[in-house]
């Protein structure tokens, strides 16, 4: 099987009806040799910033001399994305190898039932030392939560977004995501919202684990918005750190992974303080405030792009907007959003931030219907001039032409789709 084949396979298998349990899973992966047994790992859940995290230690995993292994979701350009060992991607040939032996395995499974298995087998087989898995969904019943006691539980947001799965209240959010928590395991997280921190304090009381909440230990001391890098300060030291994904949110992921960091290093994990800080300045996350410059086809125009899907990614947007030079009343907003997605609220926030948007679609068969989203838009700010223009290309072209800057937002999908326009061929 090529791998054109192996992808066309897996995504005809998106909407492929998940059962109960993880019954089917556990089959798999015991014709497998039960890999996930033998993985150290991270896992790593949260609304918004697990992508971030994940990146994080698996950079200071590395430059420790650590073999690691990176498991995400979703990717932005390549399937491939998703499995990384030593911060490469699989290789196609490899990746259409793994897929038709856990295919074989597992021919019931879902589009994510068969990653995750993909992932968990490469990694064991590969000799990963560390592997940092993302959660798909939630986490008490996402497909990753087949690993039986992971180094650490973090946790890295709690707030709205897949409803229909998650429930509707912080509560019942935090609930989910606190499933990933072990019997007498340890989990993190930032000071959440006080109905999220009881939810995830009595799941671990629950197991015997330890429950760890920290309070930002780092502060934004300068901001390179050409380099899309930014220097944090340690509160209490003073020590700056050079760290290579802009956003005001860093403060919280970069405190996640240096306290976490710290509770490995007494467990006994080979990952020092400098090797911590040598992840920060190296980490590389796309689609996050990202700064980019586009061809002569854009008119050399910057671009900003950003996968802010949710009411609280929407709302660090914005902050981290707000605190730009780009910031002048003259950039164009590019929005793509998915049927799915409450747009109401993440609209009013970003209604104010411009006077020129252009709707467009993005790639995927959710994809909601740009002309609605206009109509969405003008609703909260009528004043605003909305084109809707369905082809990316074109819209980013319209985008550019004012001069001013580009900021594309509302969607990973759309977010990988203008990284492959504009040349961004190396995701990680």
């Amino acid at each position: 099987m090529t791998f054109a084949e192996a992808e066309r396979t897996l995504v005809s298998r998106q909407d492929y009806v998940k059962k109960e349990g993880f019954g089917r899973v556990y089959a798999c992966l015991g014709k497998l040799g039960n890999p996930q047994n033998r993985l150290k790992a991270v896992h790593v859940t949260g609304t918004n910033g697990k992508g971030s995290v994940c990146a994080l230690f698996e950079a200071a995993a590395r430059a420790a001399g650590l073999k690691t292994g990176l498991f995400i979701s979703p990717h932005l350009i390549r399937m491939t994305e998703r499995i990384q060992v030593n911060g490469v991607e699989i290789t196609e040939d490899d990746f259409a190898r793994l897929f038709v032996e856990v295919f074989e395995a597992g021919p019931d499974l879902s589009f994510f039932e068969l990653l995750t298995c993909m992932a968990f087998l490469h990694f064991d087989r590969s000799g990963v030392e560390l592997a940092v898995i993302e959660v798909g969904i939630g986490g008490r019943l996402d497909t990753t939560n087949v690993l039986p006691s992971p180094e650490l539980s973090v946790i890295t947001s709690v707030d709205y977004d897949h409803k229909k799965y998650l429930g509707g209240t912080i509560a019942e959010i935090a609930s989910q995501k606190a499933g990933i928590i072990k019997q007498s395991g340890v989990c993190l997280a930032p000071l959440l919202p006080a109905d999220a921190r009881r939810e995830i304090s009595a799941e671990a009381a629950a197991k015997g684990a330890q429950c760890h909440f920290f309070a930002p230990v780092f502060e934004v001391a300068e901001r390179d918005w050409e380099k899309g890098r930014l220097s944090l300060r340690h509160k209490k030291t003073g020590e700056l750190y050079d760290y290579g994904i802009l956003g005001e949110s860093q403060v919280n992921n970069a405190t996640l992974a240096w306290e976490g960091l710290e509770i490995m290093r007494g467990r006994g994990w080979p990952i020092s303080r400098a090797h911590a800080a040598a992840g920060f300045a190296s980490v590389r996350w796309p689609a996050r405030f990202q700064v980019l410059r586009g061809g002569p086809a854009f008119r050399g125009s910057l671009f900003v792009v950003d996968g802010a899907h949710n009411p609280e990614a929407a709302a660090a947007f914005v902050s981290t907007w707000k605190a730009s030079p780009f910031d002048t009343g003259k950039a164009v907003f590019v929005l793509g959003m998915l049927q799915d997605k409450e747009r109401g609220e993440l609209l009013a926030m970003l209604a104010p931030l411009a006077k020129k948007f252009v709707l467009t679609r993005p790639e995927s068969p959710r994809a909601a219907d740009p002309c609605a989203l206009a109509d969405e838009l003008l609703a909260v700010r009528p004043d605003a001039d909305a084109e809707v223009n369905d082809d990316l290309a074109p819209a980013l072209a319209a985008a550019a032409a004012g001069g001013g800057p580009v900021a594309v937002l509302g969607s990973f999908y759309l977010a990988g789709s203008v990284l492959g326009i504009l040349g961004v061929s190396n995701s990680s």
